[in-house]
């Protein structure tokens, strides 16, 4: 578990509200709620890794590059995050269909084919079938990193459903978002909770340990030599910004 998920300072649970402030001016009032619903919208997600030195300028780069690609046909939405570690930014993009991506230019926010997604699951606390991606709801927000082993993408996301109620009970709880790629090689779980604290004392429940634990006892991920499963990759992340193109 990376050292970023240790508790330290109860400042850090209200970063996503500090990020509103610090770049409302980049986010215009009617492009501030992405929704996240499963179908076939094809998504993107890209983590880049860069040192803390380079990572304010290269988000900086990705909020302006989405606001300057709002007249692409082919991108339906984005979002930006800044990892609360200063190790990375991810860059979060839902597109028309496959033809349109093809054809968009080459910029920070065109994923790799290896980082296009399908959202197969969402879980939100009100029950409902979609969550949102909004700056104005002051979430705290994670992105779990997973490596499939091969052929085991219907039994990985099996397995997460059957975790979801463990986890959904947790206190400050508010959404889970499973997706898939479209190779079968990885998946991501984007979470929200309503504070860093809320997220930190979860992982620290005896039985949500357990149900993670079983992903690797089952060896859904990927092993290394076939012995040694991958560990998911987590890190935390302040909301930065989000557009919804008309």
């Amino acid at each position: 578990m990376p050292d970023e998920t240790k508790p330290g300072s109860e400042g850090r649970k209200h970063a996503p509200s500090m990020a509103k402030c610090e770049t409302g001016e980049l986010v215009e009032k009617d492009r501030n709620a992405l929704t996240l619903a499963p179908g076939d919208l094809l998504t993107g997600l890209s983590v880049f890794q860069i040192d803390q030195p380079h990572q304010q300028t290269l988000a900086h780069l990705a909020i302006a590059q989405a606001r300057e690609i709002g007249s692409d046909p082919g991108l339906r939405s984005s979002a930006i995050f800044r990892a609360t570690s200063g190790s990375d930014v991810a860059v979060f993009t839902q597109w028309t269909d496959r033809s349109t991506y093809d054809q968009a230019a080459q910029t920070l926010l065109k994923p790799s084919e290896q980082e296009l997604y399908q959202i197969v699951v969402v879980d939100h606390i009100t029950g409902q079938g979609t969550s949102q991606l909004a700056i104005e709801d002051g979430l705290f927000h994670f992105i779990n990193v997973f490596h499939l082993a091969q052929g085991r993408r219907a039994d990985f996301v099996d397995y997460f459903k059957r975790i979801i109620p463990v986890v959904r009970v947790q206190p400050g709880f508010v959404s889970t978002n499973l997706l898939v790629s479209l190779d079968g090689c990885h998946a991501a779980n984007i979470g929200q909770f309503k504070t860093r604290h809320d997220f930190l004392a979860a992982l620290r429940q005896p039985r949500v340990v357990m149900a993670f634990a079983q992903g690797f006892r089952r060896r859904l991920l990927y092993s290394t030599l076939g012995i040694i499963p991958r560990p998911p990759r987590l890190r935390l992340y302040d909301l930065l910004a989000v557009f919804c193109y008309k």
